[in-house]
C-alpha cells in the first residue's frame, strides 16, 4: 500500500532472529527459519503467508547485497547502533532488552550490519536511479493546489482468496478491528489507484469489499478522512516531490524485486 512499504523491512532491529529451529525456505545461501516467520507475524500482525513472503524478500535483498560486495563501514555501524540505543531510557535498559529476547550482543551487531547492507543496496539500485524532472514537479504542484490534499486513516488485511476475504467481511464486528493491521494514514497520492477507487466508495467506520491486487485480496476498514489545503510554495514543492518520489520508488522497487526473483534460487522445505 504505501509507496515505500518495503522500507519497513529496515526498521525493526531488536526483533528475535536468534533461534535454532526448523528451516522453511532457502533463499540463495540464506536460511529462513520458522521462528523468523513467527516473529514477523507477531511484530506486524500479518498472517503466515504474508509474513513468510516478507522474510523471503529480506533474505533475498541481503543475499544480493553480499553478492554485490556491499560493505558497511565501522562509522555507519557505530552510528546506527548508537541511534538504536537512544530509543531506550539508558544503556542498561538496552542490554536488558537484548537479554530478555535472548539475543547475544554479537548477533545484534550482525543484524544491524545486515540491515544497513540492505539499505545501501536499495539506495544503490533503486533510490539513486529515480529521476524526477522539474516539469513533473510543476505538474504535480498544480494538481495538489487544485485538489488540496486528502488523508485517509484506515486498517487493512490481506487474504489469499476472495472467499476468505468475504468470510471475514461477513463476520466482521467492532471486536475484530484489532485483527487487522496497524492504523495507517495516507494521502490520496500515496494510495494505489485501484485501492483508492474502492476507499472512495465507503464512509468512515465501514469495510471495503475484497479488492484484488495481483493474486491476493485486500480488505480496508476506513477510520476517517481528513482534508488539508496546501498553501505555501515550499510546502507544495516538497509535497509534490515526495509524492513523485514515493510513486517512482514503488514502481522501481517492485521491478527490482522481480529481477531478483528471476535470478536468486528460492527452495521451500518440505
Amino acid at each position: 500500500m504505501k509507496k515505500v512499504i518495503f522500507c519497513a523491512i529496515l526498521i525493526c532491529v531488536i526483533s528475535g532472529l536468534y533461534c535454532e529451529n526448523a528451516s522453511v525456505v532457502m533463499v540463495g545461501n540464506k536460511v529462513v527459519f520458522e521462528s523468523d516467520v513467527r516473529m514477523k507475524m507477531k511484530e506486524e500482525g500479518k498472517d503466515y503467508e504474508e509474513a513468510l513472503r516478507d522474510v523471503v524478500i529480506e533474505k533475498m535483498l541481503l543475499f544480493q547485497a553480499e553478492k554485490e560486495g556491499i560493505v558497511v563501514s565501522p562509522d555507519e555501524l557505530t552510528l546506527e547502533i548508537e541511534h538504536i540505543k537512544k530509543r531506550f531510557p539508558d544503556e542498561a535498559s538496552f542490554y536488558k532488552a537484548l537479554e530478555k529476547e535472548n539475543i547475544p550482543y554479537s548477533v545484534f551487531v550482525k543484524t544491524v550490519e545486515d540491515k544497513i547492507k540492505v539499505k545501501n543496496l536499495i539506495k544503490k539500485n533503486v533510490v539513486d536511479k529515480i529521476d524526477i524532472t522539474i516539469s513533473e514537479i510543476a505538474a504535480k504542484m498544480k494538481e495538489l493546489k487544485e485538489k488540496g490534499d486528502c488523508y485517509y486513516r484506515f486498517r487493512l488485511k490481506w487474504f489469499d482468496s476472495e472467499l476468505s476475504a468475504q468470510e471475514f467481511i461477513n463476520a466482521f464486528d467492532s471486536t475484530k478491528e484489532t485483527d487487522m493491521g496497524e492504523e495507517v494514514s495516507l494521502s490520496r497520492e500515496e494510495i494505489m489507484p485501484e485501492v483508492l477507487s474502492e476507499i472512495e466508495k465507503i464512509s468512515p467506520g465501514k469495510l471495503s469489499g475484497p479488492i484484488k491486487i495481483g493474486n491476493r485480496y485486500l480488505v480496508i476498514f476506513l477510520k476517517d478522512i481528513r482534508h488539508e489545503e496546501v498553501n505555501s510554495y515550499k510546502e507544495l514543492y516538497l509535497k509534490a516531490r515526495e509524492t513523485l518520489q514515493n510513486m517512482k520508488f514503488e514502481k522501481q522497487f517492485n521491478s527490482y524485486l522481480k529481477e531478483l526473483h528471476s535470478e536468486i534460487p528460492v527452495f521451500y522445505c518440505d
